[in-house]
């Protein structure tokens, strides 16, 4: 991605954009590999971004831009929550997967 984008958008925009690709391949596919590859890749991406070789300070800039793997898991959460309490027909048919993926979110963050 960065690659394709390189040095023309602002580093904002290519945040942004990585969160966005991120969020959706989390909402799809959640183990403790996929949270430790995207914790690297995400890492990874913003010492590139922010041109810099340390880990501390791509960590502390994941944090202020929230993009964390934690923030993904609150975000997931209350995707799930919502379609947990609505009352589409769709979502009532799925109530049981979603319990099942809110219990496995929980589990997989709080080990």
């Amino acid at each position: 991605m960065f690659g394709k984008v390189g040095r023309c958008a602002s580093e904002d925009d290519i945040v942004e954009l990585l969160k966005t690709v991120c969020q959706v391949y989390f909402m799809v596919f959640v183990n403790k590999s996929v949270i430790k590859s995207l914790e690297f890749v995400i890492n990874n991406a913003f010492r590139k971004i922010f041109a810099t070789k340390s880990c501390d300070i791509a960590n502390e800039c994941v944090l202020t831009f929230n993009c964390s793997v934690y923030d993904m898991v609150l975000n997931k959460s209350k995707f799930l929550n919502k379609l947990e309490h609505d009352e589409n027909t769709l979502c009532k048919m799925f109530q049981n997967n979603i319990q099942v993926e809110l219990s496995e979110l929980s589990a997989l963050y709080c080990t």
